[in-house]
């Protein structure tokens, strides 16, 4: 896996490169509210963050009940970084930019991609990682790219990118919409689809730890850098996970989570 990870991934970063992602921060310019979420994070002691905790091994449920992933350990850091408690929240996806906006929870650490629609409704870190939207298909469909399938009926998260760029492909004759890439994945154990869409690392884990007989068929369908979404009025708070993101890259803290959980380190293979 570790192998496949690296290919991929020298890829996905030579492509996203070509064209740069504007990642919403605030201007010089732009005044700093003094009711900042950064001020009462450091009051409390606590920062609230959401996820699914159904897109391992970013996010996930372990057998214990626990909540763990690559998500969740850089969470831990930043906090650290920022010297409060992480406190994890789990939201349904398709709720889950609403949730923040109306402050459910401080910021969405949860594999969330870089959009302009997204853009429109919140800011977004510095990415803290790229994936590649990948069509993971039966291997025994003999195709060599999800356009090649007639009619072809695929699986998405409800909400994601990835459902936003089938539902502009002819071939496509149904999107299944499921709240999770888990039950997305039982869906293709069960022969209800032909595939699904998600992306690259969170596939490649899933046929991994399912056993499922699956494979990423074709070049990953677009390139997307994922960052930490924070409200517009939090502009402080922005500079500041910023800064403690900076911080971890410089001190090795992300190269040591990003082995954990992939064996290499995601941002420069």
């Amino acid at each position: 896996m570790t192998k496949k990870i690296g290919v991929f991934l020298l890829v996905i970063m030579m492509v996203f490169l070509v064209g740069c992602v504007d990642n919403g921060g605030e201007t010089a310019g732009e005044s700093k509210e003094q009711t900042d979420t950064l001020h009462t994070i450091l009051e409390k002691g606590t920062m609230t963050f959401a996820m699914t905790g159904a897109y391992p091994p970013f996010n996930y449920i372990d057998t214990d009940g626990s909540l763990i992933g690559f998500d969740i350990d850089i969470a831990n850091a930043i906090a650290q970084k920022l010297g409060v408690e992480a406190e994890p929240v789990t939201v349904l996806w398709d709720g889950i930019i609403g949730g923040l906006t109306s402050k459910r929870f401080d910021m969405i650490i949860g594999s969330m991609a870089i959009t302009e629609d997204r853009l429109e409704k919140v800011n977004f870190t510095d990415p803290y990682y790229y994936d590649g939207a990948q069509f993971f298909g039966r291997n025994d469909l003999g195709v060599k790219d999800i356009s090649e399938i007639e009619d072809a009926v695929v699986g998405v998260v409800t909400g994601t990118t990835f459902q936003s760029f089938l539902e502009g492909m002819e071939n496509i004759k149904d999107i299944m919409q499921f709240e999770s890439d888990i039950d997305n994945m039982r869906a293709v154990q069960q022969n209800r689809t032909h595939g699904l869409v998600t992306g690259l690392l969170v596939g490649l884990n899933g046929i991994e730890k399912f056993n499922i007989s699956l494979d990423p068929i074709g070049e990953p369908l677009y390139i997307e850098a994922c960052a930490i979404a924070i409200r517009k009025e939090d502009p402080m708070l922005l500079e500041a996970v910023n800064n403690a993101l900076q911080e971890m890259k410089d001190d090795g803290t992300y190269a040591q989570i990003s082995e954990k959980w992939f064996g290499v380190n995601i941002l420069e293979n």
